[in-house]
């Protein structure tokens, strides 16, 4: 079934789970019912692309942001347009209403974090804090605290009862791309980056402003979005690298999983702290691995604490590092390089039958 003509941008159910919105690249908005049936199909933000929807807390109204650097408030039940929130300068990328009042949060490629209201259609509140993009923003459920992320690779956190920033949250070497507050402990969240990097963090009077847990390599390219199972135990991420995953804590006890240094820990213990020197051939690959401006191959270094360069001449990548560390290495770079390979024989196959 084709629920869109042009790409997916969000979704977002109704708070009593009973309706689906959906948004694209072109402008449209589609109501769905929970059998996933089109109900209602509308043109706005002047074609262009809509980033982010969210509902009231009653599920009678709904808003929208999109490139046309607005945001609009909609009326649910009467399907029609209530008003245009104008005020930002550029690109709105996000916007979430507050979990129990008329008060609404955007953030834009302008910077800019503001707060409205929807029934006088008035700016509140701007909020300076970033100095790039704001990706994504969030509330907490206790109504106070507001989380912002950003393209500055910085997550900060508001009190809006006095409009103050409690902290600024530097955990990311990439862009933030999307964040979550866990559905049960107020004070923890998780956070995904541009390089693929989940962290977790605890904001509380008994957490701190470093990462609680930092899994480098989550995925192999951006984090769009994650959402905690209403019970909490459960982590869903979804990733460019097309790949969904799950992540849940280790039993008390248990071992399993990640050590302090967010490496993998291999099944017969930990290796020497020994330096060692290792190669591995890249093919016809080395641009993939190098990145763009060396972008991939610095994140890599800096998560893995090795040192590695390409030399272009022999098409190899030279490693140093202890074993654990380089048999990290080899296999995300195997991951990212079979990947790659994948998509070129899709491509190659479709070709065949004009390009479908």
């Amino acid at each position: 079934m084709s629920a869109h003509d042009t790409s997916f941008r969000c979704m977002a159910w109704s708070h009593n789970q009973n309706y689906l919105l959906t948004s694209d690249g072109g402008g449209n908005i589609k109501y769905w019912s929970p059998s996933i049936a089109p109900v209602q199909s509308i043109d706005s933000h002047d074609g262009q692309a809509i980033h982010a929807l969210s509902f009231s807390p009653a599920d009678t109204k709904f808003v929208s942001c999109g490139d046309d650097a607005t945001v609009r408030i909609w009326d649910w039940a009467g399907r029609r347009e209530e008003r245009v929130l104008e005020g930002h300068g550029w690109d709105v990328k996000c916007v979430q209403w507050h979990p129990r009042s008329s008060v609404i949060c955007s953030g834009s490629k302008d910077n800019l974090v503001k707060l409205w209201d929807p029934r006088q259609g008035g700016c509140l509140s701007t909020l300076y804090g970033h100095k790039n993009t704001v990706t994504k923003v969030a509330w907490n459920d206790n109504g106070n605290w507001l989380l912002t992320a950003s393209r500055d690779q910085l997550i900060k956190l508001y009190d809006i009862r006095a409009m103050k920033e409690l902290c600024s949250l530097k955990g990311h070497h990439k862009e933030v791309t999307s964040i979550a507050w866990h559905p049960i402990y107020e004070t923890v969240f998780a956070s995904g980056g541009m390089d693929g990097t989940l962290i977790y963090w605890n904001v509380g009077p008994k957490g701190s402003e470093e990462p609680a847990v930092k899994i480098p390599f989550a995925h192999d390219m951006a984090i769009w979005d994650m959402k905690w199972h209403p019970a909490g135990h459960l982590l869903a991420t979804g990733s460019n690298d097309r790949q969904t995953k799950f992540f849940a804590r280790n039993r008390p006890g248990m071992k399993n999983g990640l050590d302090d240094d967010g490496l993998e820990v291999a099944d017969g213990g930990a290796y020497d702290n020994e330096i060692i020197q290792a190669e591995m051939e890249l093919g016809n690959h080395v641009g993939i691995v190098i990145g763009r401006r060396g972008a991939t191959i610095i994140a890599m270094q800096r998560q893995t604490k090795t040192k590695m360069h390409v030399d272009q001449i022999r098409r190899v990548l030279q490693i140093e590092g202890t074993a654990r560390q380089i048999e990290t290495v080899k296999k995300r770079v195997g991951a990212l390089l079979d990947r790659v390979s994948s998509d070129n024989e899709d491509r190659g196959q479709g070709g065949g039958f004009g390009g479908f």
